[in-house]
């Protein structure tokens, strides 16, 4: 079995240290606040006193993942019936298959915490659409979620490190996005409840035995390691916790190691194209607002080699290719819902939307854009 990087044993240190038509102009951004870098002092065996060793953390991108998110792309493909969004909230904040749990009073059946992840969706699409009535929903589905948590900062539902990835992952990017672009603001009570939440559950993620127990199902869906890096990552820099920021370098950089010769991240013994897909829209957020400039030079290499390979499954009618899928497609894995797991076409075109944005490739706006207008089979 595989075991995460022994630098997580720092991290653990580190952290008991740190404590569309018409509409109306949207609000202007704010400059995301810098922490100074936190400083590691190394043993020496004698005279001269140590000399403190800075451990860069600091996000060193752009944030143009916030221009995506407002981009006209997205307002002609995914967030072009905004009020369809809208309505997979419930008034509780429920989402997904927790509704019918919620529903049920809360008997028999399974809730699942990454549910709760699209409320990264609705919030976006208030962003693009700027309509407050979006990002109240999506905040509530935050909130909704962060009821349910429990004191050590865990999420008491089935699979719950992988959904506690999800959801976190979707939570910092909300908070990020909604203070990147001026939406906060009008948040800002119910973001400043939520944040130590988040913290708390980030926490829990790297527990110095939680990696350990989640790195065999990380050996076996690689793009795990790219979630809770940038989970962790987000989560670092919505709250300025450098142990966060380190721990999720880690899981980042042994995602990256796994990566085939050819491109795609293995996922079940092979390959898949939707989940090729969401590793790249992590991997992208990562090296967009979470990464520092060393690691922003380490990812780019191979971050352009996996979108080649996710390239070489699209058709030149923008038709996603699934021969081969080890996961999705193929009959062989069911989702949250009990149906087969679908070719996320959605994630696919998010992956080259993303990509355009953060590197500046018109080619991948193209691709992005014949991927969501394809009659996917």
């Amino acid at each position: 079995m595989h075991t995460l990087p022994v630098r997580f044993g720092l991290c653990i240190a580190l952290i008991a240290l740190t404590g569309c038509a018409t509409r109306t102009p949207a609000p202007r951004g704010i400059d995301y606040p810098a922490v100074a870098a936190v400083a590691v002092a190394p043993t020496l065996p004698s005279p001269p006193p140590p000399v403190a060793v800075q451990l860069e953390w600091r996000a060193a991108g752009a944030g143009l993942d916030a221009a995506y998110e407002r981009s006209s792309l997205l307002t002609d493909t995914f967030y072009r019936n905004a009020d369809a969004l809208l309505r997979q909230v419930e008034k509780s904040g429920a989402m997904g298959v927790n509704r019918g749990w919620e529903a049920s009073a809360r008997k028999n059946g399974s809730w699942f915490i990454e549910e709760q992840r699209f409320a990264d969706t609705v919030i976006g699409a208030g962003v693009n659409r700027n309509r407050d009535d979006l990002i109240n929903a999506g905040v509530l589905a935050l909130e909704w979620g962060f009821a349910q948590q429990s004191a050590d900062g865990s999420f008491p539902c089935a699979d719950n490190y992988l959904g506690a990835s999800y959801f976190l992952a979707a939570t910092a990017h909300s908070i990020w996005l909604l203070e990147t672009t001026g939406y906060a603001r009008n948040y800002a009570q119910r973001i400043e409840v939520i944040r130590p939440k988040l913290a708390r559950a980030a926490l829990w993620l790297v527990d110095a035995n939680r990696p350990k127990v989640a790195s065999a199902q990380f050996d076996r869906y690689a793009s795990r390691y790219l979630l809770s890096g940038y989970a962790l990552g987000v989560s670092a820099r919505v709250t300025s916790n450098p142990a966060l920021a380190l721990a999720a370098e880690e899981m980042v950089r042994t995602g990256l190691s796994k990566m085939h010769a050819s491109g795609y991240f293995p996922e079940a013994g092979g390959f898949d194209v939707s989940f090729q897909a969401e590793a790249l829209v992590y991997l992208l957020r990562f090296y967009d607002h979470a990464a520092t400039a060393d690691m922003r030079r380490d990812i780019e290499p191979k971050l352009r080699r996996a979108l080649g390979w996710l390239e070489s499954r699209v058709a030149i009618n923008g038709v996603v290719q699934a021969t081969g899928n080890t996961r999705s497609g193929s009959a062989k894995e069911r989702d949250r819902t009990g149906e087969f797991r679908r070719v996320s076409a959605v994630a696919v075109s998010r992956a080259f939307g993303l990509a355009g944005a953060v590197l500046g490739d018109n080619k991948y706006d193209g691709l992005a854009r014949a991927v969501a207008s394809a009659r996917q089979p």
